[in-house]
Order: structure tokens, then C-alpha cells, then sequence
């Protein structure tokens, strides 16, 4: 074999190496472009769960802020109701005394009644005494 043929199967291997590997290189880069192109598709997928997962948690959070204040309402109105037991229980402590009180009352009048009829018979004595 002459030079020339050398190097033209040189050249041709050379070509056909580079062929196959410019194939190889198309393959990659087509492999690659599909695995970026997956990897965009799994980014785009997370940002779609993310934002879900963002509105659930504002909507959460909007729940939350509500039940804080509903919870605030009820511990007012437990507050006043606890202020207004108080104040019904001191009144029915004064209605308890006032009653004890009225008790006392009575014994005295029975008493002041009983009493005075036994001036009156006193008296009656005295006027009988005193006419005689």
C-alpha cells in the first residue's frame, strides 16, 4: 500500500469515527435534552405542588386567624360571665342576709306583739287595781 492509500483509510476511518461519534454525540445531546426536558417537567411539577401546598397553608393560616379570634370573643364572654356570676352571687349573699334579717324581724314583732298584749293585760290589772 502506497502512502496515499494510508492515508486515505486514515481519513475514512477518521470520518467514520467522527460520524459515529458526531451520532453519539446526537444521542447524548438528544438524551440530554430529554433529561433537561424531564428535570423542567419534575421542576414545573414541584412548582405546581408548592404553590398548592402555599394556598392550603394561607388558607390554613386564614382558619388559623379566624379561630384566634373567635377564641378571643369567647374568652370575653367568659370573662363577663364570670364577672356577672360574681356580681349575682354578692346579690344573692345581700338577698341571704336581707332574708336572715327579716327573720330577726318577725321574732321581734311576735315579740313586741307578745309583749304589748301582756302590758295590756298589765295595764288592765293596774286600772282594776287602781278602781278598786
Amino acid at each position: 500500500m502506497s502512502s496515499e492509500d494510508k492515508m486515505s483509510n486514515a481519513d475514512k476511518t477518521t470520518i467514520k469515527i467522527r460520524a459515529y461519534a458526531d451520532k453519539t454525540a446526537g444521542d447524548a445531546a438528544q438524551s440530554n435534552l430529554s433529561e433537561e426536558q424531564h428535570k423542567a417537567l419534575e421542576l414545573v411539577k414541584m412548582n405546581a405542588q408548592l404553590e398548592q401546598e402555599k394556598k392550603k397553608t394561607l388558607e390554613l393560616q386564614a382558619t388559623i386567624e379566624q379561630l384566634r379570634a373567635s377564641l378571643k370573643q369567647e374568652q370575653e364572654k367568659v370573662s363577663e360571665m364570670t364577672t356577672m356570676a360574681k356580681n349575682m352571687e354578692g346579690k344573692l349573699k345581700e338577698l341571704a342576709e336581707l332574708e336572715a334579717k327579716a327573720k330577726q324581724v318577725a321574732v321581734l314583732e311576735a315579740k313586741v306583739n307578745e309583749l304589748s298584749e301582756v302590758l295590756g293585760k298589765i295595764s288592765g290589772i293596774a286600772s282594776s287595781g287602781n278602781v278598786a
